[in-house]
């Protein structure tokens, strides 16, 4: 353990803390707030103290758990979180549920491996702007995963539902931090989550007995089978908003997507998957992962307490200048010289807790821009902005794409 230092803070208003910083500054407020502070820093959400870490060693330290110092997240996750803010217990990662967590988490991961590859998307528009393609891409997503896990062909009226139901909760999702209540968000939220629970009841009404989920988890009752659908579907907009952002670089960097569409039909090249892989580099799917500490420990020279909370800001460990060179440019051939990018490259977790849907995350995303790529030419219809605003992830400023049939 190295010796702990004086560990700044994040600027921070009254009650809200930096709360307001990150829901309306407009920019990744954390990633330029360790640039000026350091790798390590003291952050104010309302009443609660968590510090955000963003080297990529002292990530690694607490994503794989090292001397069983963060063995958890200390609350429940899944679909019922309560930060999101979701009502009820759900499936819980601390250590009480550890087992059943597992259990579960081994039951997806085989549905995962044992589902057929992601249906081809054609390009249903000409000029489109950020927000609209976005959707297009969740309501992929949404067909796919009830596909993977019930083998129903879900209404498109019933993918909507739940499209525009995680729209409304994750733009909720700061403003149920805020430490006053707010009857009429605990009340739209308590009506979405409804509205989202109905439509999964009756894909469930709908699947069979041999269904995947239910093959690999036969004792599930439908409440908690309704629970892991859900919890899959909230990796739509984790999904959704890397594969914007790559095809937003393909369309800024003509010169790479003419010839990523050469070597679409040559097995030999990788050149499709280090673009995803850089995709995820500079637009991660997941903006941070919490964990509380089980034990003391120091964190990149911040000394950490029993019960701290701590947030690895995935961002800032994927722009971390000791580890990229020229961070902030998007650059595939980063990954052919050797291996040291896996050190500081990882968007979807690390070790025991690594993303079920890794394999399918990633070949979703690379289906996608094979599928545009192959049969269209994509460019800039509008300026682009590098900026992002953050809700559950980075999400990027709004643009156009012009998609030019080939």
């Amino acid at each position: 353990m190295t010796t702990a230092q004086v560990t700044p803070t994040a600027p921070r208003l009254p009650l809200v803390g930096a709360l307001a910083h990150l829901r309306f500054g407009g920019h990744d407020f954390l990633l330029e707030t360790g640039r000026r502070l350091g790798d390590a820093y003291w952050l104010y959400l309302c009443g609660e103290r968590v510090l955000v870490v963003g080297h990529p060693e002292a990530a690694a330290r607490v994503l794989e758990n090292v001397n069983d110092a963060y063995p958890d997240k200390g609350g429940s996750s899944g679909f019922r979180r309560l930060s999101l803010p979701f009502v009820g217990s759900g499936l819980s990662t601390w250590n009480a549920m550890d087992p059943e967590w597992r259990r579960r988490r081994s039951a997806a991961a085989r549905v995962f491996r044992s589902s057929r590859p992601p249906a081809s998307w054609s390009v249903p528009f000409s000029v489109v702007d950020g927000s609209t393609l976005r959707r297009g891409l969740e309501r992929r997503v949404v067909g796919d995963l009830v596909r993977h896990f019930l083998s129903v062909d879900a209404d498109p009226r019933d993918i909507d539902t739940v499209v525009d139901g995680f729209r409304t909760l994750g733009r909720d999702f700061w403003s149920g931090k805020l430490p006053w209540p707010q009857p009429l968000r605990t009340r739209r939220a308590a009506l979405v989550t409804a509205d989202l629970e109905a439509t999964v009841d009756r894909w469930i009404l709908d699947s069979s007995v041999g269904a995947p989920l239910r093959h690999h988890l036969p004792d599930l009752g439908t409440e908690r089978v309704r629970d892991e659908v859900l919890s899959q579907l909230l990796s739509v907009g984790t999904l959704a908003i890397p594969t914007e952002w790559a095809l937003r670089l393909l369309a800024t960097h003509t010169n790479i997507q003419r010839e990523l569409r050469a070597s679409l039909d040559d097995p030999e090249s990788d050149l499709l998957s280090r673009i995803v892989r850089e995709a995820l580099r500079l637009c991660p799917s997941t903006y941070w992962v919490q964990r509380r500490a089980a034990r003391p420990d120091v964190l990149a020279g911040a000394a950490v307490a029993v019960d701290d909370r701590v947030i690895i800001h995935l961002p800032s460990v994927h722009r971390h200048p000791e580890f990229w060179e020229a961070p902030g440019e998007f650059r595939p051939e980063r990954y052919l010289a050797n291996q040291d990018w896996k050190r500081a490259w990882m968007p979807f977790g690390r070790a025991s807790r690594l993303c079920v849907a890794q394999r399918y995350s990633f070949d979703a995303i690379a289906s996608v821009l094979a599928d545009v790529v192959r049969t269209s030419s994509v460019e800039a219809a509008t300026p682009l902005q590098s900026g992002f605003r953050v809700g559950l992830n980075l999400i990027p400023r709004t643009a156009s794409l012009r998609f030019s049939p080939l």
